[in-house]
């Protein structure tokens, strides 16, 4: 071991400890913050793997906390046990933590996970896709408004957004980041306007676009009609993708996912209340729908659902429209992105086809994991060094 290594192991642990409340707590942190270092996770995830280790030892799985450390040992939250439906006979159908935050696992050079690691530089990475994006209006640089794709040959003022938001909805999103975090969703409704929802002066929308650092301004995503109905007019739905390009088979697709809103999931995709189904790979089928929870916990709970909460609509007898095209649009990305062979993709299925939101260069996989598992894909495993615990 490098004492450089070594020497930024303990510095970085001693900053994280800090956030752990309780002498418990902090020693809990740091037995978790030792098996993932060595058990080869990268520097980058030690926090996350640790902070997540330590909620879910302490939150109740269902798991007793002797028998918790079973799992821990081979890099699985327990959180995942009834989610999964993991045991102890079919557990390396998963793909452990330690493998997956295995720095050896990390496929694209640092160069290149720039490219989705900032989202105005994925819309020019994805510029033969355009037709495949929302269209993006302004680059918001300490709130002064940088034109994009949008015929204005001068900065936008904000009677600029006013018009736009007349004709389609905005969302404003960090370029940073990722989660939903400090995202805004702005429409208007008969001279009206509404900032997540809620009824907001034009005052106070120009003063929050004033107050923006590092945003685009793109036009806001509508899903399909088809999720619309199912799930409320202002919900959202969301597409996962998980693709490898295969150095001999070329790109492949090895799991897709689609988060639904509800009326308890909010505007934002990856917490509380938002409704994952599994989509069949062939046919764009729904499947095995479950409605996340836990996050005052710090864990994820998958309760099963059958009917959406808010509408009655049975889930399962949804499919996405025209599926073809959405599958030969994430293979051609693939194709055109090779040198990246490993991409999670966020897509909305709207009216008029997808539009692709953001790419993930290490896209978490957790969430896909109870429909498709990962070790049981033969891509996933030319991609990745996994191990059987």
């Amino acid at each position: 071991m490098k004492k450089n290594s070594y020497y930024q192991k303990l510095k970085y642990l001693k900053k994280y400890l800090k956030k752990q409340q309780g002498l418990e707590r902090k020693i809990k942190f740091c037995h978790f913050y030792n098996l993932a270092y060595k058990n080869g996770v990268a520097n980058s995830r030690l926090e996350r793997i640790s902070t997540e280790y330590t909620d879910d030892y302490f939150a109740d799985t269902g798991v007793s906390r002797p028998e918790k450390e079973w799992y821990y040992q081979r890099g699985i939250p327990t959180f995942k046990k009834d989610w999964y439906g993991l045991t102890k006979d079919n557990y390396n159908d998963f793909i452990s933590d330690f493998d997956f935050y295995n720095a050896d696992n990390y496929l694209h050079n640092r160069q290149l996970i720039r490219w989705f690691d900032y989202k105005l530089t994925t819309y020019y990475v994805l510029s033969p896709f355009k037709a495949f994006m929302p269209q993006h209006f302004f680059y918001i640089e300490h709130g002064e408004l940088v034109p994009m794709d949008i015929e204005l040959n001068r900065y936008g003022k904000a009677e600029d957004v006013f018009e736009l938001v007349t004709k389609t909805p905005i969302a404003l999103k960090s370029c940073s980041g990722g989660h939903g975090k400090g995202f805004y969703k702005l429409v208007e409704r008969s001279g009206k306007y509404y900032v997540n929802n809620k009824e907001t002066s034009a005052q106070d929308v120009s003063s929050l676009i004033a107050s923006l650092d590092d945003y685009i301004l793109t036009e806001y995503s509508v899903p399909h009609k088809v999720f619309r109905d199912a799930c409320g007019e202002d919900s959202f739905a969301v597409l996962r993708t998980v693709s490898v390009f295969d150095k001999n088979d070329g790109p492949q697709i090895t799991a897709i996912l689609i988060r639904l809103g509800s009326s308890a999931a909010g505007l934002v995709s990856d917490y509380d209340g938002c409704i994952n189904c599994g989509v069949d790979l062939e046919t764009g089928k729904l499947f095995g729908p479950v409605m996340r929870g836990g996050d005052d916990q710090g864990i994820i709970i998958g309760t099963p659902v059958k009917a959406h909460p808010d509408t009655g609509v049975d889930l399962e007898t949804l499919t996405v429209p025209r599926f073809d095209e959405l599958t030969d649009l994430v293979k051609k990305v693939s194709a055109h992105l090779a040198m990246t062979p490993y991409l999670v993709m966020d897509i909305i299925p709207t009216d008029d086809g997808f539009d692709l939101l953001e790419i993930n260069s290490h896209g978490q996989v957790r969430i896909l994991e109870n429909f498709f598992p990962f070790r049981k894909n033969k891509y996933n495993l030319n991609a990745f060094k996994t191990r059987d615990w």
